[in-house]
């Protein structure tokens, strides 16, 4: 079968099908994490990164060119990217567009260069590459797409080729970097770069996905429209909660029924309004209006896996029917936020982190966090909303600095200065460090500066078994982490506590702990004492954060 140069329809098709066989991986991409904590989000990242990208496929018609495919891919993507191969699937697409610009059709040539292109554009935008990554996958793919395409095999023959060339590579990558080595797991994010390039082998044969994986299975449980919802508000005024946000959990775990569902329906009348939660043992439809749609997804990913998603800001489809309508698009607007000259934006986890964060002077929340990470448009939303010339935003999580960076590509006319706090302690002691009346140049420098002097131990458990370093785990067993690293192994969480911090704080001075969702406050408080007994030279606070996953969070100062 000779394939010589695709359309712009084929290509669509090529990025459905291979949406559709990562979306079905999902499981196994999250599996292949290096750590065994409850935040192996690889493959969701990179699934709902693919969500945005099919959307915006969706409002094309069947005459597009393949530059015009491309571009909305690239658009898509990166609007949409989450975590760090969110984003790095982003560039690899953004690049992808480039080189496609103005190509209606593409041959084995421009494919390669395309490929070439994205790869290029990827390593560009990761400030310190790692190879063993899924940037090593891609770039062993575009370098064999080159000889393959120069060789003169059609597209179908060097897309053979980079599957074979990147399976190589992919298998390769534990000896590349030697924590997968001692997880004894594949890169995931390359994992899923050649699931979605198998996806598009699928595609060109106009072959059936495998089970479970069919495009038009994805279509089956398609999101609705809101069009009817928007046009009962008479204003921006009735419009409390603006985002429409509606969601399917699928893969549900083991012992979701009834009572998960009535939980979930409690958890999201707290933080909206219009809730439908209804399903059956294998899917739950949710349909909510939020000002917080990354907390609504965070609930359910509680319960399961995430299928189709749809976020829609009501309040621009309010603005749109008015226009139609011929009536003043800001006659009934809320009077726009003063505008300001530096504002602060930082993500959260957790009810208590939250109102921590607005004390501490922050203009705009993000919710995200360990299993929930923000894409790159809910960023660019909140600085925007903070209507300020230059606004400083704090990640508070290593997979969602990339993410942050990219908000200057999506807002060139602001200013935006993205201090890398990996945690919720250095987020914290970075604006602590903040001054008002200083330059934008001089709190860069304070902040920056004031992240190594916070460190951060973390309580949680494991979600499997597995092997690192020193530590046998089992699945379940209590994990404390000191600044990312797995330090301390057991079964019980305030021994957990007090065995990391002996072992961690040496002769750190603060200790300030929050508690998550499912500690009691008296157990906090107990907990607390012992500590204080433990450590008397030591000055040992507790508060409540409401994290999801983590038991306790401390920040060590």
């Amino acid at each position: 079968m000779s394939i010589q140069a695709l359309d712009g329809q084929g290509l669509k098709q090529m990025i459905l099908a291979g949406a559709a066989l990562l979306e079905a991986n999902v499981a196994h991409l999250n599996a292949l994490n290096v750590f065994p904590v409850p935040d192996g989000d690889t493959g969701t990242n990179m699934s709902l990164t693919l969500s945005a990208v099919v959307r915006e496929l969706s409002a094309l018609d069947d005459q597009a060119g393949t530059d015009v495919v491309s571009a909305a891919v690239a658009r898509g993507s990166l609007r949409g990217a989450r975590g760090n191969s969110g984003v790095i699937l982003s560039q690899l697409f953004r690049g992808f567009s480039k080189a496609m610009t103005d190509k209606a059709m593409m041959d084995a040539a421009h494919f390669a260069s395309a490929v070439q292109s994205g790869v290029e554009m990827a390593y560009k935008a990761v400030m310190k590459p790692k190879e063993g990554t899924i940037l090593t996958v891609a770039r062993a793919m575009a370098d064999t797409a080159k000889r393959a395409a120069r060789s003169g095999l059609d597209v179908l023959g060097v897309l053979d080729a980079m599957l074979e060339q990147g399976q190589i590579t992919l298998d390769k990558t534990p000896d590349m970097l030697p924590v997968l080595k001692q997880a004894g797991v594949v890169d995931a994010g390359g994992k899923g770069l050649l699931l979605i390039y198998t996806g598009f082998r699928y595609s060109i044969l106009g072959q059936p996905l495998p089970e479970g994986a069919a495009v038009e299975k994805q279509r089956e449980i398609e999101v609705e429209s809101t069009a009817n919802e928007v046009a009962e508000f008479k204003s921006l005024a009735d419009i409390k909660f603006g985002y429409c946000t509606e969601f399917f959990v699928v893969r549900l775990k083991e012992g979701v029924g009834e009572a998960q569902q009535d939980d979930l329906r409690d958890k999201l009348g707290a933080i909206g309004d219009s809730i439908v939660v209804v399903g059956d043992p294998e899917m739950i439809k949710v349909h909510v209006h939020t000002n917080n749609p990354g907390q609504a997804l965070q609930y359910a990913l509680e319960l399961g896996e995430l299928g189709p998603v749809k976020i829609e800001n009501m309040r621009e489809q309010h603005r749109e029917i008015m226009r139609k309508q011929g009536r003043p698009v800001d006659e009934d607007a809320a009077p726009a936020a003063q505008e300001k000259e530096v504002a602060l934006v930082s993500v959260s986890v957790g009810e208590g982190i939250g109102s921590i964060f607005n004390d501490l002077g922050v203009d705009r929340l993000i919710e995200g966090g360990q299993s929930m990470n923000p894409s790159i448009e809910d960023i660019a939303r909140a600085v925007e909303e903070t209507n300020a010339k230059t606004v400083f935003v704090l990640p508070n999580n290593s997979n969602i600095i990339l993410a942050a960076q990219q908000v200057k590509d999506i807002l060139p006319n602001r200013r935006v200065e993205v201090i890398p706090s990996k945690s919720i302690p250095q987020g914290i002691s970075a604006i602590l460090s903040f001054n008002l009346d200083s330059s934008v140049e001089e709190n860069v420098e304070r902040m920056t500066d004031a992240l190594a002097s916070a460190h951060c131990a973390q309580i949680t458990y494991a979600v499997r078994d597995t092997e690192n370093g020193e530590f046998t785990i089992k699945k379940d067993d209590i994990l404390g982490l000191f600044d990312s690293q797995i330090q301390i192994v057991g079964n019980d969480v305030d021994t957990v506590v007090k065995d990391l911090l002996a072992k961690c704080i040496g002769d750190c001075e603060i200790v300030t702990g929050f508690y998550g969702e499912d500690v009691s406050e008296q157990a906090a408080g107990a907990l607390r004492d012992a500590l204080e007994e433990q450590f008397p030279d030591c000055d040992i606070e507790m508060h409540f954060g409401g994290q999801p996953l983590y038991h306790y969070i401390f920040s060590v100062e």
